[in-house]
C-alpha cells in the first residue's frame, strides 16, 4: 500500500515511526505543515504543502480536528482520504467518494515511543473496500481493527477522555498534594498500576474500594479538611456522591 502520512504533531511522529518501518507498507511522503523535520526521515520525501503531494493509495491525515476539513478538501477528490480523530464524523470529508477514518484508541506523549502490537485501531469508510484496506493497514502494522460507526467512535473518545485524561489530572492534583506535604508521588505508584491491573480480572465496578463505597462519612470529612483547594473539595465531593449513589442503587 503507498501511503503518505500528514501532520507531525504527538500522534504524526508515532504513525511515521511505525509506518516507515513496516515493510508491507510503503510511506511515499510525510507532510510537514510547519516546523523542522522532527527526526531523521529514513529517505522518506518530506512535503509541506498539499501541491507537493504525489498520487497515492491512502492519504492519513494526522492533524487537529479543526484542521481535517480544510486540509482535506485540496486533496485528491477521488483518493482515499482518512481522518485518525475519535470526535469527528466521516461527515466531515464531503468532498470525497472515498473517506475514512483510522483512530487510535491510546493516548500519545512526547519522548514516549507507542507500541502498536494489539492496539485497538477503531476504523470506518464510506465503502466495502476501503474498510477492508483500512483492516489491513492496521493489521500491517499488528494493530487490532475494531469496526465503529461515528457514533460508536464518539462514545469511545469520550470514555477515553474519561479513564485518561480526567485520571491523568487526578493524578496532576495527588502530586501536588503530596509536594505541599513533603511526601513522594512515587508512594502511590504501585496502587496505581494495581488499579489497572486489577481490570483484567473484574469489571470496573467490582474493583471499587475506599470510603464512599463504605459510606464512612468520619474519612470523608477528615479528606475534605486537609483540602484547601475549593474545586478540589467540590470534585471529591462529586466524586463520592456519584459513588454512594451508584452503590445504592
Amino acid at each position: 500500500m503507498r501511503l503518505s502520512l500528514i501532520g507531525s504533531g504527538k500522534l504524526g511522529q508515532q504513525l511515521y515511526n511505525v509506518f516507515s518501518a513496516c515493510p508491507e507498507l510503503e510511506l511515499v511522503q510525510w507532510m510537514i505543515r510547519s516546523g523542522s523535520v522532527p527526526f531523521s526521515t529514513k529517505g522518506v520525501s518530506i512535503a509541506h504543502t498539499t501541491e507537493e503531494l504525489v498520487s497515492v493509495d491512502c492519504f492519513l491525515l494526522a492533524v487537529t480536528d479543526a484542521s481535517i476539513k480544510s486540509i482535506s478538501t485540496k486533496l485528491p477528490k477521488n483518493s482515499l482520504v482518512v481522518h485518525t480523530s475519535g470526535a469527528t464524523d466521516l461527515t466531515i470529508l464531503p468532498k470525497h467518494h472515498r473517506k475514512g477514518v483510522f483512530y487510535p484508541i491510546q493516548s500519545f506523549s512526547e519522548g514516549r515511543k507507542t507500541n502498536f502490537s494489539a492496539l485497538p485501531i477503531g476504523i470506518e469508510a464510506s465503502n466495502a473496500n476501503d474498510l477492508l484496506l483500512l483492516e489491513k493497514l492496521a493489521s500491517a502494522i499488528q494493530a487490532n481493527p475494531v469496526r465503529l460507526d461515528s457514533t460508536q467512535r464518539k462514545v469511545i473518545h469520550l470514555s477515553a477522555v474519561l479513564v485518561n485524561n480526567f485520571t491523568n489530572h487526578l493524578f496532576t492534583a495527588a502530586a501536588q498534594l503530596c509536594k505541599q506535604h513533603q511526601l513522594p508521588f512515587e508512594l502511590l505508584k504501585p496502587l496505581i498500576q494495581e488499579t489497572v491491573a486489577k481490570l483484567d480480572t473484574l469489571h470496573p465496578s467490582a474493583a471499587q474500594t475506599g470510603p464512599a463505597l463504605r459510606e464512612d462519612q468520619h474519612t470523608i470529612d477528615a479528606h475534605l479538611s486537609i483540602l484547601e483547594h475549593q474545586e478540589l473539595r467540590k470534585l471529591y465531593q462529586d466524586f463520592t456522591n456519584l459513588i454512594i449513589n451508584h452503590y445504592k442503587q
